[in-house]
């Protein structure tokens, strides 16, 4: 062994070089795995959810003024984890005869899109202020990207009335999680069942934002700040941290300054979502500039405390979908808009409604997916 040591002095300086880069790459795909395994996950299985709320409504006891007088009356099909926020979104005073006609879509063949729901939650943890749901094809195409309105009024699939998108991130007692009621009432709305989810709140939103070096806000030659969202921010464009990042995607009231003045310039929900969006497209391309094993033992463990996802991610998918869209240019994503109108409803609530299906919207840019007229 000595001798041929001694006679092979290059192979040897080979083989010891090589035996250090792979125990490099080893430790770091270690840490990779150990970082990953970090990231907060929990239980998400929509369609035992679903199952579990088929089961018969359970029923209540009215008492008016006495025993002789005590009707039975159908209850809430399940108690939501949030009840009193239900009372601000749910219209009470339609009864079975209002209804969405566009709240249902047809469900599509489950090997059609893989579909990744990514939530950002409020301080409180059971209102969803940012829905966003990423379609990846499986024949390859371009992916499809889509936010939820968070007030656009959907079916309860807890109790079988109709409440604001966001409220479903409140769960449904026994039976559902938040994550499980919201991708169960998303999948009725698009007929595309969700595989995954990833769920940041404010505090997890900012420190992802800082950890991977912050992010570009671009607000045109105008100064604008909105009082209520805590966002100040000078005309031109900005590199910002995560304090700043979270009060621009949040901004429901702008104001911008001209001649001296602030003046009122309306938030609408699409332009609110399309900065939400880009600040997404941004952390995208972040991830994706990560090109060794190193540094995306580094980026996880920057996300491991900042965000939430379901159990059924493995490191391996993540790399693997990684891998498959890295090199993706931000113009090649298809963005859909959600057409909707406003609407009061009976008890007060202001909400949006969906105008078309969500099948025929998603059918005019990918074909294959179109089921109604």
């Amino acid at each position: 062994m000595r001798s041929w040591i001694r006679s092979h002095p290059r192979k040897v300086v080979l083989l010891l070089v090589g035996g250090m880069i792979l125990g490099y790459v080893g430790y770091q795909a270690v840490a990779s795995v150990m970082a990953f395994n970090r990231i907060a996950s929990e239980e998400f299985d929509p369609a035992e959810a679903a199952q579990a709320m088929q089961e018969p409504a359970p029923t209540t006891t009215l008492v008016v003024n006495g025993p002789e007088e005590a009707p039975t009356v159908p209850a809430p099909r399940y108690e939501r984890l949030e009840a009193e926020r239900l009372m601000e979104s749910r219209d009470l005073e339609q009864g079975d005869s209002f209804s969405v006609p566009y709240a249902v879509s047809p469900p599509l063949p489950d090997d059609m899109f893989e579909s990744i729901l990514l939530i950002g939650s409020d301080a409180s943890g059971f209102l969803a202020d940012v829905i966003i749901d990423v379609l990846l094809p499986a024949d390859g195409s371009n992916p499809i990207v889509f936010s939820i309105p968070r007030d656009l009024y959907l079916l309860d699939e807890c109790d079988g009335g109709y409440s604001r998108a966001n409220a479903a991130l409140g769960g449904c007692r026994g039976v559902a999680s938040g994550p499980e009621l919201l991708a169960l009432t998303v999948q009725r709305f698009t007929g595309i069942e969700v595989d995954h989810y990833v769920r940041v709140d404010f505090d997890g939103f900012k420190t992802v934002i800082d950890r991977m070096g912050g992010v570009t806000i671009c607000v045109g030659d105008t100064p604008v700040r909105d009082v209520k969202a805590h966002l100040e921010i000078g005309a031109g464009c900005h590199h910002v941290g995560g304090e700043t990042a979270l009060a621009w995607v949040r901004s429901r009231s702008p104001e911008k300054l001209i001649d001296g003045q602030w003046v009122a310039v309306g938030g609408s929900d699409f332009l609110r979502q399309r900065r939400q969006q880009d600040l997404l497209f941004q952390l995208a391309d972040k991830l994706a500039s990560y090109s060794t094993v190193a540094s995306l033992a580094s980026a996880l463990e920057n996300l491991a405390s900042a965000v939430r996802m379901d159990s059924g991610w493995s490191i391996w998918e993540v790399a693997q979908l990684g891998f498959r869209y890295r090199g993706l240019d931000r113009d090649e994503v298809i963005r859909l808009s959600i057409p909707t109108e406003d609407y009061r409803t009976g008890a007060g609530a202001q909400v949006l409604l969906p105008t078309e299906s969500f099948n025929r919207v998603l059918g005019e840019v990918y074909p294959p997916a179109r089921l109604t007229p």
